[in-house]
C-alpha cells in the first residue's frame, strides 16, 4: 500500500489538443499540481469547395504546455484550473473556384489563437491514485483561446472585394473556437 499523503505520478493522455504526457504531484489527498505537454499535427490535401472559394493544402498543428491544479472535492470527482501556452497554428490556401481576370491567384492564410489560454475542467476519477499505482481520469472543460489572429498573403491576382469577403468569412467561422472544448483521458502511474 502506498502512502496516503503526497506523491508523484507520470501519465500519458489523449486530449482535444492531441496526445501528450503529464506529471502530477499530490500535495495532499485533495490537492494536486500538474504540468504537461501535448502535440498533434494533421495535413489535409483534399480540395474543399465552398461557394466561390476552394480550400487546399490545410495543415493544422495543435499543441500546448500546461500548468494547473486539481481539487478532488469528492473521491471520484475533481475540478482543474490552469494555464496553457497554446502553440496551435492552422495554415491553408484559398483560391477562386472559377478563376477570372480579377481573381486568378491564391491566398495563403495563417490562423493562431492567443498564446496564453486559461482553462477550467471537471474530472471523473483521480489524476493520481491515493493508494494504488495506476489511476485513470477523464476531464471535460473549456479553454479560452480568444479571437484567432488571421494573417493572409496573396500570390497572383485576387480582388480586394474577394480578399475581404474570404477573410471576413474565416474570421467569423473561427469565432466558434474562442472557447475551445477540452477533453482529456489520462492514465497515470504513481512513482511514489
Amino acid at each position: 500500500m502506498l502512502p496516503y499523503k503526497n506523491g508523484l505520478a507520470v501519465g500519458v493522455k489523449l486530449t482535444s489538443f492531441g496526445p501528450g504526457i503529464e506529471f502530477v504531484y499530490a500535495i495532499n489527498p485533495a490537492f494536486n499540481l500538474h504540468a504537461g505537454a501535448t502535440y498533434f499535427r494533421y495535413n489535409y490535401t483534399q480540395d474543399i469547395e465552398s461557394g466561390d472559394a476552394t480550400t487546399r493544402d490545410a495543415q493544422a498543428k495543435f499543441g500546448t504546455i500546461s500548468l494547473g491544479a486539481d481539487w478532488q472535492f469528492v473521491s471520484f470527482m475533481h475540478v482543474s484550473l490552469g494555464m496553457m501556452y497554446n502553440f496551435t497554428q492552422i495554415d491553408f490556401d484559398v483560391f477562386p473556384t472559377t478563376p477570372d481576370a480579377q481573381n486568378d491567384g491564391v491566398v495563403a492564410y495563417h490562423l493562431e489563437p492567443n498564446k496564453l489560454s486559461p482553462y477550467i475542467s471537471v474530472g471523473f476519477g483521480r489524476t493520481i491514485s491515493k493508494n494504488k499505482r495506476v489511476s485513470v481520469g477523464f476531464d471535460i472543460g473549456v479553454a479560452y483561446q480568444g479571437s484567432m489572429a488571421v494573417e493572409s498573403s496573396v500570390k497572383g491576382v485576387i480582388s480586394d472585394a474577394k480578399l475581404n469577403k474570404w477573410t471576413n468569412n474565416i474570421k467569423s467561422g473561427s469565432e466558434f473556437y474562442t472557447f475551445y472544448p477540452l477533453l482529456n483521458l489520462q492514465v497515470a502511474y504513481r512513482v511514489f
